[in-house]
């Protein structure tokens, strides 16, 4: 028996039509052996568990099993739904380096807090003219576009969701497009979570200096001036289409926290002009 959450959830994803995925992963893919499950029936399955508010893999894969429904709106038979491992293995596709993560995960150990900023204010620059240098580095010298770790996922963001609104006019006069930029904050964790490498503690050492290593190399501590505290975690920049119904995004990016809104408007415009 269907109920009204079903026919909403039908509608959405009966003629959505992700087909380009399995193109655009194509090279990913092993042409001997056992046929890979469809990745773009993969991703529709994953953007349907978006959907229902379902966050676990494992907890999607055993409703996948459970409810026939969802798995006909994926595109698979009752019965014979993914598993675990197939999801993860097309989210390794996205991603061609081997590492989760962009930085190395030994760096120096961070004591020093971001600046504060003002109540509802962002936090101030630490480093005199650094925007305009970057500006002459990255705008005026323009060097040539170099390759991204987020570049196959950026392209089937662009082709299946971007470039199909702009078709449906959702995003506006693509040949006067609107754009504004804007930043927000993702927390990760309460605290940076690091652990020794070094032997100085056996040595009777407790507060070296020495390298850690970090769980989450890539985040930092920023400062969130909505709610006037510091954070731990990444910095989204996020270039939307301002004349759109709803400010629909155009190109997400993200970096370490403690990165300011300025820095990340230079080198997403940058990339934003590559992707």
């Amino acid at each position: 028996m269907l109920v009204a959450k079903d026919w909403t959830f039908i509608e959405k994803f009966w003629l959505l039509d992700l087909s380009g995925t399995s193109s655009l992963l194509n090279s990913q893919y092993a042409t001997r052996g056992i046929q890979a499950t469809d990745p773009a029936d993969l991703l529709r399955a994953y953007l349907l568990m978006v959907q229902v508010g379902q966050t676990s893999i494992t907890a999607w894969v055993d409703e996948l099993r459970r409810v026939p429904l969802y798995a006909i709106i994926s595109g698979f038979k009752p019965g014979h739904t993914p598993g675990v491992g197939t999801f993860y293995n097309l989210f390794a596709r996205f991603w061609p380096l081997t590492s989760s993560h962009i930085s190395g995960q030994i760096k120096p150990k961070r004591n020093k807090k971001p600046v504060k900023g003002k109540k509802g204010e962002k936090a101030p620059t630490t480093t005199p003219k650094k925007v305009e240098r970057l500006v002459n580095r990255l705008l005026v010298r323009r060097p040539a576009p170099r390759a991204l770790p987020t570049d196959i996922l950026m392209s089937l963001f662009r082709e299946q969701f971007v470039e199909v609104s702009a078709k449906l006019g959702l995003i506006g006069d693509v040949s006067a497009l609107s754009v504004a930029g804007d930043g927000t904050p993702i927390r990760t964790a309460a605290f940076p979570r690091r652990k020794r490498i070094c032997s100085c503690r056996v040595q009777g050492i407790q507060d070296c200096t020495c390298n850690r290593l970090y769980s989450q190399p890539d985040c930092t501590i920023g400062w969130d001036s909505h709610r006037n505290c510091h954070y731990f975690g990444y910095h989204l920049y996020m270039f939307t289409a301002s004349d759109s119904h709803a400010d629909l995004p155009l190109y997400p990016r993200l970096g370490p926290a403690s990165r300011h809104d300025s820095v990340s408007l230079v080198v997403g415009i940058k990339e934003f002009e590559q992707y």
